[in-house]
């Protein structure tokens, strides 16, 4: 991979560039509507599109859209397994739409092609996409997985994932697990290691994340939480995510499952279930989210998102937003993404 192909947090990308790595990558040239000059720029952030050795496709996205636009290619056969991290997605496959949202929490997203069709992606002025897509290639649905190993068909037996391998434009809208979440940040940001390991960190990270997508298909939930269930746990989240964010007093779990209507147990329960975590942890992840934003959006400084984050120390802080994101809050807070201005204004 050559410098040019990834983009640093302030970087603009022009319509040119996207063009040319969409061709190094060998995909078919997209149409866009309206019409762009070469030099136009499209996108502002970090953009990263490569082909890992194990015949993997990796886009990872941290930008901003500068322009409402409809991108249209052709989408040969194969398997893509997106995470969004941040940000709206609007995208189609033949006549099937698909709209998807993390504005409040990651989605992870895989959807199966068995023949060509015509995909569409329609970008938002303004919009902060947080993404990374992988594509897998028709014969690692047909059981190669590039070094002979049955990755799909030959792996699920006459499984759901063989079904849903086998059928164009199958998708399947999933909660991702805390690990694939946290993997997606490393992909989105920049590699923390040295140049002559940056493919097997980059492939190491996407195979980890594709194996667990694809056991999440053929595996569902052996217990599913029932309709009643599922609202407690909504008023619950719903509850923490209106607790002031200048209360440092101590989380109670007493209060949570009683404004809930439920008991502390069935708490704990319905957060595994639900979230694949605890209550504390879930609380954690939320407040690192919120101290992650202040960074890139409200440049706060370290001292200011590891309160936020429910740290005392920054330097705690910062070892656990590393490890988290992988990299550290001030270069988070150094790789801010400027947002467009409104529209009227230059």
């Amino acid at each position: 991979m050559t410098d040019g192909d990834v983009l640093g947090a302030e970087s603009p990308l022009r319509w040119r560039d996207l063009v040319a790595r969409g061709n190094r990558g060998g995909e078919a040239l997209p149409a866009i509507v309206p019409s762009l000059d070469p030099d136009d720029i499209v996108l502002r952030g970090r953009f990263r599109m490569e082909m890992l050795r194990s015949g993997l496709s990796l886009h990872a996205t941290d930008a901003v859209d500068l322009r409402d636009m409809t991108t249209t290619a052709a989408a040969g056969a194969g398997l893509t397994v997106a995470l969004f991290l941040r940000g709206e997605v609007d995208i189609s496959l033949g006549e099937r739409r698909y709209a998807l949202s993390a504005a409040r929490k990651p989605v992870l997203f895989l959807l199966s092609r068995t023949e060509e069709d015509r995909f569409q992606r329609r970008a938002m002025r303004g919009n902060w996409v947080r993404k990374i897509t992988l594509g897998l290639p028709p014969d690692w649905l047909d059981g190669d997985g590039g070094d002979g190993s049955p990755v799909c068909a030959a792996a699920a037996g006459e499984g759901g994932l063989r079904r849903f391998c086998r059928t164009h434009g199958a998708s399947l809208t999933l909660r991702p697990t805390p690990r694939q979440v946290a993997l997606a940040e490393r992909l989105t940001g920049p590699v923390a290691c040295p140049p002559m390991l940056e493919s097997l960190y980059l492939e190491s990270h996407a195979l980890e994340i594709v194996a667990e997508a694809l056991g999440m298909v053929d595996m569902p939930a052996a217990h599913p939480l029932s309709s009643r269930d599922r609202a407690r746990l909504r008023i619950a989240c719903e509850y923490l995510e209106s607790r002031d964010p200048d209360d440092d007093a101590p989380l109670r779990l007493e209060e949570v499952a009683r404004h809930a209507g439920m008991s502390v147990s069935t708490l704990h329960r319905l957060f595994r279930a639900g979230h694949g975590m605890s209550v504390f942890e879930y609380e954690r992840a939320r407040r690192m989210e919120r101290a992650r934003t202040a960074l890139e959006c409200d440049g706060v400084s370290v001292t200011e998102a590891a309160y936020l984050a429910g740290y005392a120390s920054p330097a705690n802080f910062a070892t656990a937003f590393k490890r988290r994101f992988g990299r550290c809050p001030r270069e988070a807070r150094a790789t801010r993404i400027a947002l467009p201005p409104a529209a009227g204004r230059s």
